[in-house]
């Protein structure tokens, strides 16, 4: 998924960010796919096993017997919170993921996952509380830095979005993500060299994300330095064609604006 601040601002990777506990509660012996399970834990593994095979449906499914079955189980109603985040269901999701809470007010991850789902729900002060309490709770926790950073790209506080991706890399100087997002609030607050350095590094570690080719495009094109953006977009096209028409148009911005500029 993406978030957007007009256009290709940050990405937010339905795999990166929310945080799915896939750990067996029990050791117990795989289920065939049309056996019943038991058990709130057999619900559990089992809806783990179908989320890893992107069955969604059943997944919710056999996350809702496991809390129908033990509704205390913390780790079930965070993992249905995921996937119905995954399917858009925003609303539900944040319900979930506030059971989870309830249940255990010390689970980062659950924190970190509503905050996701706040942040794509437009509460991005609600987001902003989320992210707080998952990092005082895990201060090395680079996905709610990324997330907060996220939130206040959003309501334009490219400082302390910046502030946080540059925490989210030091926890994880691979996280190309942060990298990219980085480069973005850069670029809107108007720091094009560090930008384009930042998006050298997102590609160095992520070759294949086509909006970061875009990015530093257009970071290069207003710069004046339009041979190299030109052939980021085109690049860019190659791994995602369908970003042809809104592609056009925030170069043609980045003209203009660099115009007015000089």
């Amino acid at each position: 998924m993406i978030a957007k601040i007009g256009w290709l601002s940050y990405s937010t990777s339905l795999s990166i960010f929310p945080v799915l506990i896939i750990a067996a509660v029990t050791a117990l012996p795989a289920l065939a796919q049309n056996t019943r399970a038991h058990s709130a834990a057999d619900y559990y593994n089992r809806g783990n096993e179908r989320q890893k095979e992107r069955d969604l449906d059943g997944a919710i499914e056999d996350y809702t017997f496991a809390v129908t079955f033990d509704p205390k189980f913390a780790k079930a109603w965070n993992n249905r919170c995921v996937i119905r985040y995954l399917k858009g269901n925003l609303d539900e999701a944040i319900a979930d993921c506030g059971k989870a809470i309830e249940l255990k007010p010390d689970y980062a991850e659950a924190w970190n996952n509503r905050g996701n789902a706040r942040f794509d729900r437009g509460d991005l002060n609600g987001a902003i509380s989320d992210f707080d309490r998952a990092i005082a709770l895990n201060r090395r926790y680079a996905q709610a830095y990324q997330g907060r950073g996220n939130a206040r790209h959003a309501k334009r506080d490219f400082d302390g979005a910046i502030s946080d991706y540059t925490r989210a890399i030091e926890v994880n100087e691979r996280f190309a993500l942060s990298w990219h997002n980085r480069g973005t609030a850069r670029k809107d607050k108007g720091e094009l060299r560090e930008a384009v350095a930042d998006f050298d590094q997102a590609i160095k570690l992520d070759p294949n994300r086509a909006v970061t080719w875009a990015h530093r495009g257009l970071a290069l094109l207003m710069q004046g330095r339009e041979a190299e953006a030109e052939r980021d977009f085109a690049r860019c096209l190659e791994l995602d064609p369908g970003l042809k028409t809104s592609l056009k148009l925030r170069i043609d911005e980045a003209k203009q604006q660099r115009a007015a500029v000089h």
